[in-house]
Formats: structure tokens, C-alpha cells, sequence
């Protein structure tokens, strides 16, 4: 791999494999069927010569309009999926609001960001990992809450795999999240300790003694 290999490297190169594999699977579809290049670029009202690159995966000539087109004409259906691929880039309000909640540390207490899970090949990592010699946290930083029960796993997926018992649910404070919250009671029982019991404990240097939400 590239020392400088971007996003845009990485998705390109991915593009290009899903783009030749798509373009094998449905010419092989084709001479199967018995239907010419011609015939089948009839059916779909398309350039005979713009469908014979795209059945041979050249570069931009298989678009998903296409594909789904061919598929279609040869019995078959196009299907496709988003997986994740690691963490999603990070703004700058993210930023701003783990930087919020380091300001009010102990000098003592180690922070450490962007902690990598230790899994070969899983690029996921835990926003912040806060700790002193007692105790140690996760800390996952929220700017804007969406489906509360996914982010409530992924977190706990996150803890697991980073071997990591406690944990600080960050949240910026704003009208949308704390209505978001205010409409599950659960997430209060998930996270017991209170935004101001848990800054108490990390000003002092302390262990927050539970897993903590804390808005700011």
C-alpha cells in the first residue's frame, strides 16, 4: 500500500474490483442466457459499443443504472450494501467537545485519543480513553444523537473489544440531543452517574465510579 494511500485511493481501488466482479458475473449471465451483446443492448435502449466495455469492466462505462439494467434483463437483481470500513471522519465540533471534557481533567489522569482496537484488520477506535492508575474509560463523544439503541451497542462492542469496563457517553448540549434523551429512559439506567458527579471525580483525579453520561 502507498505511504500517502487516502480515502479517495482506497475507494477507488475498491470501486474498480466491485466494477470488474459485477462485470464478470453478469457476462457470464449473458453467454449463459445465449443473448448477444447486441440483442441485450436492444433490450435496454443503450449503445451496443458502451455495453460491450461495461460487460468488459472498463473503467466509468458500469454504472449502477446500467448494471441494475442488465441484471434485470437476465433475471436477475442487482443488490447493494454499505458496510462499515472504521471510524467516520471526524468534524471539528467532535473535536471541540472531547477537547471540552480534557480541559476539565486532572493534570494526573493520562488522555489518550483516536485508541485503536486491537483486532488485525478492524479499523474501529475509541474516541478517547481517559485513566489513571485505579481506573481507566472510554470515552465516546456524541455532537448530535441519532438512533440512541445502535449507538448504546456499538459502544459496548467497542468496550468489549478494547477490554475496557468503564465508560463516558459524551454528548454536546443542545436542544436536539437533550430531547433526544429525554425520550429514553433507558439511557439513564445505562449510564448512571451524572454529568456533574462524573466531572467532580475527573477533577479530582478519580474514578467516576460507574458508567457515566455527560452532557457539556
Amino acid at each position: 500500500m502507498a505511504a500517502h494511500d487516502t480515502p479517495a485511493d482506497r475507494g477507488a481501488r475498491r470501486g474498480r474490483l466491485l466494477g470488474t466482479r459485477v462485470a464478470t458475473e453478469l457476462e457470464t449471465a449473458r453467454i449463459s442466457a445465449g443473448i448477444s451483446v447486441r440483442d441485450l443492448a436492444r433490450r435496454l435502449g443503450v449503445d451496443r459499443e458502451r455495453l460491450g466495455r461495461a460487460l468488459r469492466g472498463e473503467p466509468n462505462a458500469l454504472t449502477v443504472g446500467l448494471m441494475a439494467g442488465v441484471a434485470s434483463s437476465l433475471g436477475l437483481e442487482l443488490a447493494v450494501s454499505l458496510h462499515p470500513a472504521g471510524e467516520p471522519v471526524r468534524d471539528k465540533g467532535h473535536l471541540v467537545l472531547l477537547e471540552r471534557l480534557r480541559s476539565r481533567l486532572n493534570p494526573a489522569l493520562r488522555w489518550r485519543t483516536e485508541v485503536p482496537i486491537p483486532i488485525a484488520g478492524d479499523r474501529r477506535s475509541g474516541d478517547a480513553v481517559v485513566s489513571s492508575r485505579s481506573f481507566e474509560a472510554l470515552v465516546e463523544a456524541e455532537t448530535h444523537l441519532g438512533d440512541i439503541q445502535a449507538l448504546e451497542r456499538a459502544i459496548a462492542a467497542k468496550q468489549r473489544d478494547l477490554g475496557i469496563r468503564r465508560v463516558i457517553l459524551l454528548v454536546a448540549d443542545t436542544r436536539h440531543n437533550r430531547a433526544a434523551m429525554n425520550g429514553v429512559s433507558e439511557l439513564r439506567r445505562r449510564f448512571p452517574v451524572t454529568t456533574r458527579a462524573c466531572l467532580a471525580a475527573l477533577a479530582e483525579g478519580n474514578d467516576p465510579g460507574g458508567d457515566a453520561l455527560v452532557v457539556i
